[in-house]
C-alpha cells in the first residue's frame, strides 16, 4: 500500500492535519512558529495552486518520500539537518485522500520555494510541476531523487543549509487531511 508523509511536531493537536492559514484560526501560537519556516519564501503561502483552485497556504503538503531517507542521506553526505528532520513523521495510506482536491507537485524546478536567499529566482515554478492527483496512479517515491542529493552537495559546498524537501514530490491536498488512529514515527 502507496503512503504519504508528513512531519508533526512534539505539540502536535487533534486529529487533522491542518493548512497553514486554518492553523492561524484554530491554534494562532502554532502558526506563529510554523511560519518562521516560510522566512524569505512568504510569496509561497499566496502562491495559486494550479488545478486545485486554493492558494499554496491553504493547502496540506504531503510528502511522497519517507522523510527518513532524507535524513540518512544528509548523513552520509555530511549535510547538517535541523529540528525540522528531528520530528515524528505520520505514514498516510493513500486512501485517506481519495476524496479530496489534491495534486501531484512534482518540485523539479528551482524558484522561490527552493531558493529564497537567492536574486533572480522565478516567484512561482511552471505549472508543469503540477498535475491532477489520481490514487489510482500514484507511486510512492522509494529513494531520495538524484535532484535533491545535488541540491544537498551544493548547499554544503557553498556552506548555505538546505531546506528540507527540495526536489521531493510531494501531494498538496485543499484543507485538512484526518490523520485518526494513524501512528508516529520518532525520526531524529
Amino acid at each position: 500500500m502507496p503512503y504519504l508523509y508528513h512531519l508533526c511536531a512534539d505539540d502536535f493537536r487533534g486529529d487533522e492535519l491542518l493548512p497553514l492559514n486554518l492553523l492561524a484560526t484554530r491554534f494562532p501560537d502554532l502558526h506563529d512558529r510554523e511560519l518562521r519556516k516560510w522566512v524569505g519564501r512568504e510569496s509561497v503561502i499566496r502562491f495559486p495552486v494550479p488545478h486545485l483552485g486554493v492558494i499554496w497556504g491553504d493547502t496540506v503538503n504531503l510528502a511522497a518520500l519517507d522523510p527518513a531517507r532524507l535524513l540518512e542521506a544528509r548523513r552520509r553526505l555530511g549535510v547538517p539537518f535541523s529540528s525540522l528532520l528531528k520530528r515524528s513523521v505520520v505514514h498516510i495510506p493513500v486512501e485517506r485522500i481519495t476524496s479530496q482536491a489534491a495534486v501531484v507537485y512534482d518540485s523539479r524546478s528551482h524558484w522561490r520555494n527552493s531558493r529564497p536567499d537567492l536574486d533572480g529566482v522565478p516567484e512561482a515554478p511552471p505549472r508543469s510541476d503540477f498535475t491532477p492527483f489520481d490514487p489510482d496512479t500514484y507511486e510512492e517515491l522509494t529513494e531520495v531523487p538524484a535532484l535533491h542529493l545535488d541540491y544537498l552537495l551544493e548547499q554544503r559546498d557553498a556552506g548555505v543549509p538546505a531546506l528540507g524537501f527540495v526536489f521531493v514530490r510531494h501531494v498538496l491536498v485543499a484543507g485538512t487531511v484526518n490523520v485518526s488512529g494513524l501512528a508516529r514515527t520518532r525520526l531524529g
